[in-house]
């Protein structure tokens, strides 16, 4: 697997200053939505920088870049710490591209930027907005950096920028390139990861990775088992799948409303409708809520196993749960009953479809009318 450092060879890009030069922070020309606050009392560095943090934590990011940029403007004595609570502020408002921004200008502006702090965010904030090159890129700057970052931390915050973009070999070589470097990966690093191969339908490789996590000793939680349960679904590997619940149970986890989806539809995949049903039934007596998509999946699950009355029995146990039914539901049951000729209960489902104003699609009409022919020819018999 490929290095990261030569990954990120490239480095970030390099934010052009503006041709006046730096006596007024490009970030703040270039939004002029963060307006200088000319009526806020004059506060001393430290007392800017915790308002910095407030405005930041409460994801207010143009009141604490307004802060800021008055405290470059005044030529106050603005540091690595102002600038790090400002990169914060834009990470925890999904502003990545402000970020970077800022990250470039301290550069300009001769300030250094903290490894620990500064860039940690920046990674951080490429994560949230999706940009895992840029976030690789700054967590290659920060290895070959002389100070030695905060790596646990950067690698994991890496990781969940792969996951996010769906690069599962980049979050794969970045758990080993921890490994080689003699970091231990936490429970957040290898949950990212198991996710990554989640979304890409690699299962094997998250199975894989769970069973390393259990020889390192890194107890997982119900985030790495859920991630697990979902790759083994999209895996169609409904037997894993009912293993990892088994294994859930031991550890003494509690599987999640996340958990039990994956696991009905894994079921659903491989046409195991009593499965799918007991999952369903654990998840009601353990208290989970459950919503109208784990009853959809378990209803679709008994119509392809054509147990009409198991179907018709969840849609009306959706009612009673005050889950209002979607056209999904309804032409799950509908589908359900018309398989196994069924078609006075297939028609009252229909019906129900049609006065709640719901559009009925091509699977929906189909099932009725598959019905309704069966039912005339029966009656035409007798």
């Amino acid at each position: 697997m490929t290095d990261i450092r030569q990954r990120s060879r490239g480095g970030l890009q390099k934010v052009r200053p503006p041709t006046g030069g730096w006596t007024e922070p490009w970030i703040a020309a270039q939004h002029p939505s963060i307006e200088s606050s000319q009526s806020r009392a004059k506060a001393s560095p430290r007392q800017d920088i915790a308002t910095i943090l407030a405005f930041g934590k409460a994801t207010q990011w143009q009141q604490a870049l307004s802060v800021l940029r008055d405290m470059v403007l005044t030529k106050m004595d603005f540091n690595v710490f102002s600038y790090s609570a400002g990169i914060s502020a834009c990470e925890k408002g999904k502003q990545w591209q402000l970020a970077l921004e800022l990250l470039s200008e301290m550069r300009q502006v001769r300030v250094e930027p903290n490894i620990f702090i500064s860039c940690n965010a920046g990674i951080s904030a490429c994560e949230k907005g999706e940009q895992w090159r840029r976030a690789l890129a700054l967590l290659g700057e920060m290895l070959e950096a002389t100070v030695e970052p905060d790596v646990l931390l950067s690698y994991s915050a890496g990781i969940s920028a792969c996951d996010k973009g769906k690069q599962w070999q980049q979050a794969l070589a970045l758990l080993s390139e921890m490994c080689e470097a003699k970091v231990e990966s936490n429970i957040f690093s290898y949950s990212a990861g198991i996710s990554a191969c989640q979304k890409c339908k690699k299962w094997q490789f998250a199975l894989a990775l769970l069973s390393e996590m259990c020889e390192a000793k890194v107890e997982s939680n119900v985030f790495s088992y859920s991630a697990g349960v979902s790759a083994l679904e999209k895996g169609s590997q409904w037997q894993q799948a009912l293993s990892l619940f088994s294994e859930m149970r031991e550890a003494r986890v509690e599987p999640s409303a996340i958990s039990y989806g994956a696991g009905i539809s894994a079921c659903e995949r491989g046409e195991e409708w009593d499965q799918a049903l007991w999952l369903l039934c654990e998840a009601r007596q353990g208290k989970v809520k459950l919503d109208i998509l784990h009853y959809n999946i378990a209803i679709t699950a008994c119509g392809k196993s054509k147990e009409w009355q198991a179907s018709l029995s969840l849609f009306r146990e959706m009612q009673q749960e005050k889950i209002e039914p979607d056209r999904y539901s309804l032409t799950g049951a509908t589908i359900a009953c018309s398989r196994q000729w069924e078609w006075q209960q297939a028609l009252s489902v229909a019906l129900e479809l049609w006065q709640s104003k719901l559009e009925p699609d091509t699977f929906s009409l189909s099932a009725t009318i598959r019905a309704l022919v069966w039912g005339i020819s029966r009656q035409q018999k007798t």
